[in-house]
C-alpha cells in the first residue's frame, strides 16, 4: 500500500475511532462529574447567575462560619451587612476573592467654609473577620480641590478608640486645584484627583478626611470624595467634582479561613468539627498573603474546589489507543481531556503520534466539545 493510500485509510477511519473512544471515556468520566461540583449536595449553586462555591453558601448547613450569602430578589449579598446590604458580582476560590460594591465617603462645605454634611462609607461587611480589602487589586482615590483623605489598616490591639490614630498603618493622598480649569478629565495626578496604593490587612472601608478651606472652590468643588475602588475601574472626570453621593464602587475582597491558625496549626485540627478546611484529596494549605489565616488550593495538575470532599479533579487524562489496519499498525492517538470546570464542559484533544517514539505526526490536533 502506498503512503498516499495509508493516509486515506487513516483519515477515513478517524471520525469513527474518535466517536468510539469518546463513548468509552464518557462512561469512565461519569463518577467524576458527580464529585466535581463546587457546592455541598442539596445547596443552591448560584443566585442571580452568580456562582456560590463552598465555603460560601445560602441557607443553614450550606456554608462555613463567616461565609453566609443572602439571596434576595434573585441577587446575592454578603450576610451580616445590616441594613446596607452589600451586593456581590463574583465569588471565587482561586484566587480567593469576592467582588462587591461599596459606597463612597464624602464631606461637603457650606458658605461659611464649614463642613455642612458628612458621610462615612463604612459598612459592616466583615462581621466575622473573614475579609480584607485586596491591596493588590484595589487602590484609594480622593477627589476635590484642597482635599486630603486617608484609610487605615487593622486596629492596633488595645488602643481602639483611645486616640485619633488607632490603626497599625495609614495611607492617603492630597489633591488641589487652583481654579475650575485646573483639573483635567482622565488625569489623576494630584490636581482634582489623586490615587495611591493601599497596605494589606485593611478590614473595613472607613475613610477619614482632613478639613481645610474651600472658600475659593465652593462654586465648582463644594465637596471632597474618597473611596476604595478596583484598579483600572475608575477614570477621573471633572464632572466627578460634583459626584453623585449615592454612587458605589466595585471592590475586590480577599478572603481566607481566618481561625487565627497557620497551615501547620490548622492541619492538626482536621479531626475537629469545622476544623481544617482543605478536605479534598489532592489539595494543600497555603498561608494567607493578606491578613491571618490560610487558603486551600488544588495541587498541580488538578482543578476544582479544595474545600469539599473529592473537589479537586485531574485537569487531563492521557491514554494511548492502538489503531490497526489489516496489514500494519497505524499511529496511536494521544487523547487529552481538558475540563472547563465552571461551565461543566469537557474538551478532548486528539494528537496523532508515532507508535515507536511518540513523535507528533499531525500538527493540527482535533478538539471535540461534549
Amino acid at each position: 500500500m502506498s503512503l498516499r493510500q495509508k493516509n486515506v485509510v487513516m483519515s477515513s477511519t478517524t471520525p469513527l475511532i474518535i466517536a468510539l473512544v469518546l463513548q468509552q471515556l464518557l462512561l469512565l468520566m461519569a463518577p467524576s462529574a458527580v464529585v466535581g461540583g463546587t457546592t455541598i449536595a442539596g445547596c443552591p449553586g448560584n443566585c442571580g447567575g452568580v456562582g456560590i462555591p463552598y465555603p460560601f453558601g445560602i441557607g443553614a448547613g450550606c456554608f462555613r462560619r463567616g461565609f453566609e450569602i443572602i439571596c434576595k430578589n434573585d441577587a446575592p449579598f454578603l450576610a451580616g451587612s445590616g441594613a446596607d446590604l452589600i451586593p456581590i458580582s463574583n465569588l471565587s476560590f482561586n484566587p480567593p476573592e469576592a467582588r462587591v460594591t461599596l459606597p463612597i465617603g464624602w464631606q461637603c462645605f457650606n458658605s461659611s467654609d464649614k463642613v455642612d454634611v458628612y458621610h462615612d462609607p463604612n459598612v459592616d461587611f466583615n462581621r466575622d473577620g473573614m475579609y480584607r480589602i485586596s491591596h493588590t487589586r484595589n487602590h484609594f482615590v480622593v477627589l476635590g480641590c484642597n482635599a486630603l483623605a486617608y484609610v487605615g489598616s487593622q486596629h492596633r490591639p488595645g488602643v481602639v478608640g483611645s486616640d485619633d490614630y488607632d490603626h497599625v498603618s495609614y495611607t492617603g493622598c492630597l489633591c488641589y486645584c487652583n481654579d475650575s480649569s485646573s483639573a483635567v478629565s482622565g488625569n489623576c495626578d494630584g490636581v482634582g484627583c489623586c490615587q495611591v496604593n493601599i497596605p494589606p490587612d485593611i478590614t473595613d472601608n472607613m475613610v477619614s478626611f482632613y478639613s481645610s478651606s474651600h472658600k475659593r472652590n465652593l462654586n465648582f468643588s463644594p465637596c471632597d470624595y474618597a473611596f476604595l475602588v478596583e484598579k483600572d475601574n475608575y477614570t477621573f472626570s471633572t464632572a466627578d467634582l460634583r459626584m453623585d453621593k449615592n454612587r458605589t464602587m466595585p471592590v475586590r475582597l480577599d478572603w481566607a479561613i481566618r481561625d487565627n491558625l497557620t497551615c501547620s496549626q490548622a492541619r492538626k485540627t482536621a479531626a475537629q468539627v469545622s476544623g481544617y478546611a482543605c478536605v479534598s484529596d489532592n489539595s494543600d494549605c497555603h498561608d494567607s498573603t493578606n491578613g491571618p489565616g490560610y487558603v486551600c488550593k488544588c495541587n498541580k495538575g488538578y482543578e476544582g474546589n479544595p474545600y469539599i470532599p473529592n473537589g479537586c479533579i485531574g485537569k487531563f487524562v492521557n491514554c494511548y489507543i492502538p489503531i490497526r489496519s489489516r496489514k500494519k499498525k497505524l499511529p496511536l492517538y494521544n487523547i487529552m481531556r481538558y475540563s472547563d470546570f465552571f461551565s461543566s464542559q469537557t474538551y478532548f484533544k486528539f494528537i496523532q503520534t508515532n507508535r515507536k517514539n511518540s513523535t507528533i505526526l499531525n500538527t493540527n490536533p482535533k478538539f471535540v466539545k461534549i
